[in-house]
């Protein structure tokens, strides 16, 4: 089986950014919220050179950022927010720290951003 240099580094992805990012987007919060779940995301078994493969990761990604970033709802509507933004920023943050080209034009199309396909420069 051949291994892209993508998913040599062990097979997971932690999908729990540092601590900061959660205070800053809480706002006041007790101190026992300054420390997060980590929330590993295992994708070795998929071919993130395929869209399908790609797909199934940012669903997997998705779904650990959903489960860090509850921890900051309230039940108001500024905390319904703060979480939207958590899990789109958590979200982010994990995609680019996996850097596979599929990966991020899956993201990308899922935001509804144009993928990047090539780009000239002078």
């Amino acid at each position: 089986m051949n291994i892209s240099k993508y998913q040599k580094s062990g097979f997971r992805l932690v999908a729990i950014m540092c601590a900061a990012l959660a205070v800053g987007l809480a706002g006041p919060v007790n101190a026992t919220d300054l420390v997060g779940p980590d929330i590993t995301v295992r994708y070795g078994d998929l071919a993130l050179d395929t869209q399908q493969g790609a797909s199934t990761l940012l669903k997997r990604i998705e779904g650990a950022a959903g489960r860090v970033c509850a921890r900051l709802d309230r039940g108001s509507l500024v905390s319904h927010k703060v979480v939207k933004t958590c899990n789109r920023e958590v979200t982010a943050a994990a995609v680019n720290k996996v850097n596979h080209p599929m990966l991020l034009a899956v993201h990308k199309s899922v935001r509804g951003e144009t993928p990047t396909v090539a780009r000239l420069t002078k």
